[in-house]
């Protein structure tokens, strides 16, 4: 290793060493979430780790927590980054190793790793999924070092990151997963002037609906308004940059969807990429729907094998996640019918170009957009895995079976305000039969609490749904 050539790549990469008012321009950026929560543990000595969709902010959450160190005068070489990419970092183990060896030895001069009680170390690793085995070598200096070095990891590929070897973590490290923005940051970091609600429980629906039907009366055209933005282009953070509707489907498609194909055909050596391409777009046009994996086969005429491989290389890298239909059994429902959703809408929009009109001029694609939307903000709020299904009864379906606490809460989503009586016999039955307080049906923009055959059922916009979160 050329000692000159390393120290200059990593100063150049880590510019506060000279300059110590050098502050990242990332810290001027609206501010996700999940930096807040993130602030509250930098002290912590767990090592933190960000996982998530590319294009999300993780990379921006590293360099606004580096920012802050930097602002409240942390010494500036204690506090070192590092961004890994397949196309020019080397995965070998050996690489992280080498690197962080050389930053403790020629940069900070503390080779030994031993530290006062009142200094701390702040490693930012950036996408290092493509580092091998990298579990192993951060244990070794977390475990040397007493604790007092604090690793903040990202990255995008859930596979890599858990990895056969991330059990000799146990008890060291914490992960965060940060989704695409949900309607809350979306309303804050475009700054809208508008009233927000503060996040709720759906299961405590009839205590609130009375506050829900007055936000809704003064606030629920804009929200409606801003909602439309935010399902078809607003949910990355870059986007909100960009006000022509094409450059930000052109960004989503080609800095978010197609990185994730090239990640996944690098990283797992997928050799028929447009086979792998062709099962994407599918999977994005029709999300919401019950699949079979013999189905799609014909469609993009691939194996099942290759195609339940494909599948699992997309739900690690948090583009799609599948729901089952509802079965009290645990283990029979991971066998029976399977439903698929985006992580975000977006993508689906971005594909086909979708602009906000046809939101009413396509109203059958809306319709599993909005669904898909619904999912993506129920997923964030009910977090165990077995909390979200659907129902299935020969030809009756019910879109969502949320379950809490051994409560059950059935919800259809119509996303428009024409419902008919026969749109709700499967709700209406499902509520009888399993003796269930009430269901909610989602609308576009019908807010109302109704009584149908004894049962309760409350109309809610879906925009109030997203803000749930």
């Amino acid at each position: 290793m050329d000692t000159n050539m390393m120290r200059k790549n990593l100063e150049i990469r880590n510019p506060w060493w000279k300059d110590h008012k050098y502050i990242p321009r990332e810290e001027s950026l609206p501010k996700r979430d999940l930096y807040f929560e993130l602030l509250d543990n930098l002290e912590h000595s767990l090592i933190l780790n960000i996982v998530g969709l590319r294009r999300v902010g993780k990379s921006t959450i590293l360099k606004q927590l580096i920012a802050h160190l930097v602002e409240k005068k942390t010494n500036p070489e204690y506090v070192f980054y590092f961004l890994f990419d397949y196309a020019s970092q080397i995965k070998k183990t050996k690489f992280l190793d080498e690197i962080l060896s050389f930053y403790f030895e020629q940069v900070i001069d503390n080779p030994a790793m031993l530290f006062k009680e009142s200094e701390k170390v702040y490693i930012f690793l950036d996408e290092i999924q493509y580092i091998e085995n990298w579990q192993a070598v951060l244990k070794k200096y977390y475990d040397l070092s007493n604790k007092r070095i604090k690793f903040i990891v990202t990255g995008s590929q859930s596979m890599l990151l858990k990895g056969k070897n991330r059990e000799s973590l146990a008890g060291r490290i914490f992960d965060y997963y940060l989704p695409p923005m949900s309607f809350r940051e979306f309303i804050r970091i475009k700054q809208a002037q508008v009233e927000v609600l503060n996040p709720y429980d759906l299961f405590d629906l009839p205590k609130l609906f009375g506050k829900l039907t007055q936000f809704d009366l003064y606030n629920g055209k804009k929200i409606y308004d801003l909602s439309r933005e935010y399902i078809v282009s607003g949910q990355f953070p870059e986007t909100l940059e960009l006000r022509d509707i094409n450059k930000r489907h052109n960004y989503i498609n080609e800095s978010v969807i197609g990185k994730i194909e090239e990640d996944c055909v690098n990283i797992f050596n997928i050799e028929k990429v447009d086979e792998f391409k062709l099962m994407v777009r599918y999977l994005l046009n029709n999300v919401g729907s019950i699949f079979e994996i013999i189905n799609i086969g014909r469609e993009v005429k691939a194996s099942k094998k290759t195609l339940e491989k494909y599948i699992g290389y997309l739900k690690e890298s948090y583009i799609f996640e599948i729901i089952y239909k509802y079965h009290k059994s645990l283990i029979k429902r991971g066998r029976v019918s399977k439903k698929i959703y985006t992580t975000c809408t977006n993508f689906i929009c971005a594909l086909n170009y979708y602009t906000e009109d046809h939101m009413n001029e396509v109203p059958q694609a809306f319709g599993k957009i909005i669904e898909n939307a619904v999912y993506d903000a129920l997923s964030l709020k009910y977090i165990n895995g077995d909390s979200i299904s659907f129902f299935r009864d020969k030809e009756r379906e019910i879109d969502f079976i949320i379950s809490k606490n051994n409560k059950q809460l059935p919800m259809e989503v119509k996303s428009s305000n024409n419902i008919k009586f026969s749109d709700l016999i499967a709700i209406n039955k499902y509520l009888k039969k399993e003796r269930l307080d009430f269901g909610i049906v989602v609308t576009r923009n019908q807010i109302e609490k109704k009584n149908i055959n004894g049962n309760t059922i409350y109309y809610i916009p879906y925009y109030l749904i997203l803000m749930m979160i």
